[in-house]
C-alpha cells in the first residue's frame, strides 16, 4: 500500500505537467521554396570495383510574418509540409525549435535562420 501512494505521489505532477495544452501562435505565410540539389557522391568499394551513389539533399525554406516580425525558418528532416502562401499557420516553440503540425498531427520542426523586427508605425 506505502510503495503504491508513493508512486502515485511520485506520478501525479508529470501527469499534470504533460495535460497542460501548448500556446499556439498565427503567423502569415509570406513565401515557401521547396528544393532539391546535388550534394555530390558517396564512392565505396564493392568487391574488385568502385560504386557510386549520387547524393540529394533536400531544403525547405518558409519565410513567415507576425504581427511584431518576420522570420525565416529551414524545415529539419526527410518529408516536407506543404504550407498555404499567404494563408494564416498555427505554430509552437519548443525550445530553438518551433514546430507546426500537419492534418495527421504529425509534427514538422523549424529551425530560425532570420529573424527581422518590423517597425511600428505611429
Amino acid at each position: 500500500m506505502k510503495t503504491w501512494a508513493l508512486a502515485v505521489l511520485l506520478l501525479a505532477p508529470a501527469f499534470a505537467a504533460a495535460k497542460q495544452p501548448v500556446p499556439l501562435q498565427t503567423a502569415k505565410v509570406i513565401s515557401q521554396d521547396i528544393n532539391s540539389y546535388n550534394g555530390g557522391t558517396a564512392v565505396m568499394p564493392l568487391g574488385s570495383g568502385v560504386v557510386g551513389v549520387p547524393i540529394t539533399r533536400r531544403s525547405n525554406i518558409v519565410v513567415l510574418e507576425t504581427a511584431k516580425a518576420r522570420l525565416t525558418w529551414s524545415e529539419v528532416g526527410k518529408n516536407a509540409i506543404i504550407l498555404p502562401v499567404n494563408g494564416t499557420i498555427e505554430f509552437y516553440q519548443d525550445g530553438d525549435w518551433f514546430i507546426v503540425l500537419d492534418s495527421k498531427h504529425k509534427k514538422h520542426k523549424f529551425a530560425l535562420v532570420h529573424f527581422e523586427n518590423i517597425a511600428q508605425e505611429k
